[in-house]
């Protein structure tokens, strides 16, 4: 019978595992690591022997609880961690036997006869989290802090989403701590400092960069886990080919390159396919990924193809028009754009979309959200991860189908105000202010919970509720970022957030506002020729699209960030079982995979070399586009879209409503304009005025740092971004139209906002006090800042 021998963690051999090996040579340099024994792996029939000599060793050093860890041969080691491969059993209640032989059993079970049994002094963490000593991602000279409240076990297991900070290195590895911006972190700047200090003592004693899990109580740091960055993603350029025409990367549909599983369940190019052949649409727009970013074009129909390295000419509009007629694919897309007009196509979908559509996408969301993925076998694993994929796409097709019903219901009155009144498009979108409540509900409900008794029934009941209706939406389109739900810490910060800046309720006065512009344009009609006619058809107008404005917003909750949340779910669950069979490097690496790619790959019970290399290298080409953005355009501006106006008023509605909605939603991107005044202009978006600081936010990952009354100034939003408009003051957006995600949803909440401000994140800083005015599209810069801002 094997001899079961306790040795002191600080006398820990390569034969006991990764995990014990850096323990011991963090103990070896000298830093804080928790007391602790190492066990040699044995069968599992010799726990109880093991947990016995544990218990004995834990009452000789008073320990209450501990740790049990596995330590496996080739675990936390140079080519790969093995995280997540592993059991560990936190909490065990040293004095029990049954408990302690229960853990030891479980991890034994995880690492077969090879490596070690770990046991450590349990630290009751106030807060913990994970450090890079690198860029995880780039590979970038930074250090990068990740923390939650309590213990990290949750944060380790991906089950929850930290608070996080990242710290560029000078030319001497260093890292200036001088100033630190704390808003949201469960720890304070002394502990974080000495995190900081200690992870960089870490990767000096280990000889490489490191992933550092720490833990802090009572405000001392203790180091429980060092390992190399084994999954640090080496850049492999990407062939730049750019397609003849004229490019502009899209910064509305996701602010980084997209991951392999991202673009295999949403491919916009295939999705519009059948918009256009159910509309007849003469001018598309089209996708291409240049360098690994998205960019976009406009392709009439009948056009000649663009020359490499020219501008198209501009047509005059009989020419574009003689151009279509005399194109075989252009007399199809007449015929079809004459039919969907006349049969009235767009009601019929608006009420089938209101009748049941939305309802069956709803009952199917929840449905799979109920779905025990951890239970299901591998191979029904994979058929759900399948047929979620393959609902994902169908999804997109509806997306753009239903956006169709919702362009035309704007498009008719923006042209009807145009003509009739000589209103620009924004004066006319005044009159549907604060109607669009699917884009604002997230964020009242969360303000509604934020002002309930903090420990009250009916705030736990509410939270559940909006985590379940609300939670399961993806933040940006990607597969890659965690959900809303999935995002705890951002939540408890929104709420704490929300419960200061207090109600923002303003519908009533949203609602007068509406009132005020319409019947400005009443008497304007009235006395105008033909005023009763023209009256009726105005109101005709007006209700139809007061019936579609808060469509778009529904729409993209339904057929783009849910679907695609579920995806997540599943991709994760698979992720988790590749990993633990070194199929992949870390369950995140099945996002480098497509969705077919990863089901297929649970089908095997055995690592898959090629499977591996194939995510590496994925992930290595989108680092590289990470750290190499593509310019803003590629080739040369043709000017302004197409006109048809050649074309009968059926034939071209279709396609002219489609390109307002292009205007209006993603204008063309130009250079930001900031006079000698100060004063940066962009896009009206939302009116008003309001003075404040400074809030640069670039992604969902930086909302615990908004305060009430901040002007928030970002690449763009979603509508997930909702969730924050309660609390801040004003808006700033680098992209955009009137009738952008920031837009609408600003004007939802009555907060002041400028879009299409080109390179305000850039340009902008924390603090800066700046006045906005929406109704101008300007932004008047001022010196002074908020106190305590660097």
């Amino acid at each position: 019978m094997r001899t079961i021998e306790a040795i002191p963690l600080t006398a820990a051999l390569p034969r006991h595992g990764g995990k014990a090996e850096g323990l011991a040579a963090l103990l070896a340099a000298g830093l804080p690591v928790p007391p602790g024994v190492v066990f040699d792996a044995a069968p599992r029939a010799a726990a109880p022997s093991i947990a016995s000599a544990a218990v004995a060793i834990a009452r000789v050093h008073a320990w209450d609880t501990v740790a049990v860890r596995s330590s496996a041969e080739g675990e936390d080691g140079a080519v790969s961690s093995g995280a997540g491969a592993y059991e560990t059993v936190l909490s065990v209640p040293a004095g029990d036997v049954d408990a302690m032989t229960a853990a030891v059993d479980t991890v034994l079970g995880s690492i077969g006869e090879s490596g070690a049994v770990i046991v450590q002094q349990m630290v009751m963490a106030d807060a913990a989290g994970v450090t890079f000593t690198v860029d995880p991602l780039t590979g970038a000279p930074a250090v990068v802090v990740n923390a939650v409240a309590g213990l990290g076990a949750a944060l380790v297991a991906g089950a929850t989403t930290p608070w996080v900070q990242r710290f560029d290195r000078g030319d001497e590895g260093a890292v200036s701590t001088d100033t630190l911006d704390l808003d949201g972190a469960p720890l304070d700047a002394t502990p974080l400092r000495e995190v900081i200090r200690l992870s960089l003592l870490a990767e000096q004693a280990r000889g490489g960069p490191q992933d550092v899990e720490w833990a802090v109580e009572d405000g001392a740091v203790w180091l429980v886990q060092s390992r190399p960055v084994t999954a640090l993603a080496e850049q492999i350029p990407v062939e730049i080919v750019v397609p003849p025409g004229y490019w502009v990367r899209d910064p509305t549909h996701g602010r980084l390159p997209r991951t392999r599983m991202t673009s295999s369940v949403v491919d916009e190019g295939a999705a519009v396919g059948p918009l256009n052949l159910e509309w007849g649409l003469l001018a598309t727009f089209a996708g291409a990924r240049i360098g690994g970013w998205h960019y976009l074009t406009i392709v009439p129909v009948g056009a000649p193809p663009p020359a490499p390295g020219k501008a198209p000419p501009t047509l005059p509009g009989w020419l574009v028009s003689t151009l279509v007629r005399t194109s075989r694919e252009g007399r199809a897309r007449l015929r079809v754009a004459r039919h969907a007009m006349r049969s009235d196509a767009a009601s019929r979908l608006l009420a089938e979309w209101e009748d049941h559509l939305r309802d069956d996408l709803r009952t199917g969301i929840l449905a799979s959200q109920d779905v025990d993925l951890g239970g299901l076998d591998d191979d029904a694993l994979a058929a759900e991860l399948r047929a979620r994929a393959e609902t994902m796409r169908r999804s997109i097709q509806l997306h753009f189908r239903v956006a169709m019903p919702y362009g035309l219901g704007i498009f008719h009155l923006v042209e009807f105000c145009r003509a009739r009144l000589g209103w620009a498009p924004e004066q006319t979108l005044d009159m549907l202010s604060g109607l669009a409540a699917v884009a604002s509900d997230p964020g009242r409900a969360l303000a509604a919970i934020a002002a309930m008794p903090p420990d009250s029934p009916d705030r736990a009941d509410a939270y559940e509720r909006f985590l379940r209706y609300y939670g399961c939406r993806a933040l940006d389109i990607e597969v890659g970022e965690p959900t809303l739900a999935e995002s705890p810490h951002l939540l408890n910060a929104l709420l704490a957030a929300a419960a200061e800046a207090g109600s923002v309720d303003g519908d009533i006065a949203r609602a007068d506002a509406r009132r005020e512009v319409a019947d400005r344009a009443r008497t304007q009609l009235s006395g105008s020729p033909g005023g009763r006619s023209r009256l009726a058809e105005f109101d005709r107008l007006l209700a139809g699209a007061e019936r579609v404005y808060g469509l778009r917003d529904d729409n993209v909750f339904l057929t783009a960030d849910a679907p695609l949340a579920l995806v997540r779910y599943a991709a994760l669950e698979a992720g988790r079982r590749l990993a633990a069979r070194e199929t992949l490097d870390a369950p995140d690496d099945v996002f480098h995979l497509t969705a077919e790619e990863a089901a297929a790959a649970l089908g095997s019970k055995h690592p898959l070399d090629d499977v591996r290399a194939q995510a590496r290298r994925a992930r290595g080409e989108r680092a590289w586009a990470i750290a190499h953005p593509g310019p803003i355009s590629y080739g040369e501006d043709p000017g302004p879209a197409p006109r048809f106006t050649w074309l009968t008023r059926a034939e071209r509605t279709p396609t002219e409503a489609e390109m307002l909605m292009g205007e209006l939603i993603m204008p063309g991107i130009t250079a930001l304009s900031e006079g000698d005044d100060g004063v940066l202009r962009g896009v009206p978006a939302s009116p008003g005025h309001v003075t404040g600081p400074v809030r640069v936010v670039h992604a969902e990952a930086d909302f615990h740092r908004i305060e009430p009354g901040d002007i928030v100034v970002c690449p763009g939003t979603r509508p997930s971004w909702s969730v924050i408009f309660p609390m801040i003051g004003g808006l700033v957006a680098d992209a955009g139209g009137a009738l952008s995600h920031p837009a609408i949803i600003a004007r939802e909440y009555g907060v002041p906002a400028v879009v299409a401000a080109v390179g305000a994140t850039g340009t902008l800083r924390d603090g800066e006090i700046v006045t906005i005015d929406g109704s101008a599209g300007t932004v008047h810069r001022r010196t002074e800042r908020r106190a305590g801002e660097d």
